[in-house]
């Protein structure tokens, strides 16, 4: 659209992709490590409080990218999670826009009905979940908690950070990059927009020992678990597989040593990327963690998928398609107890299933992506 787009960071951990995309990306001080990264994902993904934003450490993040906003002088700066733009956007006048998931959005937040804090397979787990629902929806907007670094630096800077947490993570765009408020066109808090699936689409090939199983006669089964599993969890579930008549392939390999492949049979194939947006059309059935990313790339498979759910976004991505009608949602105690061949005997059998798979699919592309820069290049010319 005519636009010059830079990339800023802190962690090299996935800066190959950019810059093999052919975009210019400047690491700023003081560098993310391994560990810092971790805790700020657990952090984001709502498996911890723990992180690493000391009040030193946020001071330099916000010294750094005002710096680079005077370099650069963006027309706008758009984010995912981090957090200090909160603070230096502010304090520089630029405009900031935040691609998010509508699950805790403020609009979501405002229609709440249930918060999954259990399987919701029982009477008992589904009114404890509409009771949880209640107390988050009327609670969580009157949190006025931030940590302290924040607000230090905010006030070195006279940045008046809203007093509530959630006004203090607002944009002035906020983008929501989830497929069902952009469906059904649900209604959202001001300042929220709903663009609909982003999910990553690499230009990688699938392995041709993957691609070979194009018009296999056994069910082909896809299994991915992101960066929330771990190693007991993702052997156990393709132990499970591994004894069924089906062909697996999984992205899970970052968990599993080379010994625990070398325990899989030759029907189950473990890499540590594919590039699952191509497995559409080659797969019958997904199971997968329930991450954002994934789950609309599960949708736009046209098969259905079991998502496991193992924090609370997640439940709530995998809960909006089970409404749906193309995915259930299975816990780590399915796992424990052997239950999942009963889970996946169901996603290969359910007619009624698997047909709003098919139905969903066309739903399901990356519109988001082209949504989204269209609302940005609105905010950044104005």
């Amino acid at each position: 659209m005519g636009h010059e787009v830079l990339f800023m960071g802190y962690s090299d951990r996935f800066a190959s992709y950019i810059r093999r995309a052919g975009f210019t990306l400047r690491l700023l001080d003081p560098a993310l490590s391994e560990e810092q990264a971790d805790q700020l994902i657990a952090v984001d993904q709502g498996r911890s409080l723990r992180h690493p934003f000391s009040t030193a450490m946020v001071r330099r993040r916000v010294a750094s990218e005002l710096a680079l906003m005077l370099r650069w002088r963006p027309d706008c700066v758009v984010i995912g999670s981090t957090l200090s733009l909160f603070i230096s956007a502010r304090a520089a006048a630029v405009p900031l826009v935040y691609v998010r998931p509508y699950a805790m959005s403020r609009g979501h937040l405002a229609r709440m009905e249930t918060f999954p804090v259990s399987d919701g397979s029982s009477w008992c787990g589904e009114q404890l979940d509409r009771a949880a629902g209640q107390l988050v929806r009327a609670v969580t907007p009157l949190i006025r908690w931030q940590p302290a670094s924040f607000r230090r630096a905010a006030a070195e800077h006279r940045v008046a950070l809203p007093s509530r947490t959630l006004e203090a993570i607002d944009a002035d765009l906020n983008l929501i990059a989830s497929l069902f408020p952009h469906l059904d066109r649900r209604p959202l808090a001001p300042r929220e927009l709903a663009v609909g699936p982003i999910y990553a689409q690499h230009d990688d090939e699938l392995p041709a020992s993957v691609s070979g199983l194009a018009g296999s006669p056994r069910p082909v089964v896809y299994v991915g678990l992101g960066s929330s599993a771990g190693r007991r969890l993702a052997l156990d579930v393709l132990r499970q597989l591994a004894g069924l008549d089906i062909e697996v392939v999984s992205s899970a390999g970052r968990y599993l040593s080379e010994a625990d492949r070398a325990g899989l049979p030759a029907t189950v194939q473990v890499f540590d990327f594919l590039p699952a947006h191509r497995l559409a059309g080659l797969i019958d059935a997904s199971i997968i963690h329930g991450g954002e990313g994934t789950v609309q790339t599960a949708c736009a498979s046209g098969a259905p998928f079991a998502g496991i759910g193992l924090q609370t976004e997640q439940r709530f991505n995998v809960d909006e398609c089970a409404r749906y009608g193309n995915a259930v949602r299975f816990t780590p105690a399915d796992v424990r107890h052997g239950r999942l061949p009963d889970v996946l005997s169901r996603l290969l059998t359910d007619e009624g299933m698997r047909a709003a798979a098919r139905r969903l699919q066309p739903d399901a592309q990356p519109v988001g992506a082209e949504n989204a820069a269209r609302a940005i290049v609105d905010v950044a010319v104005q």
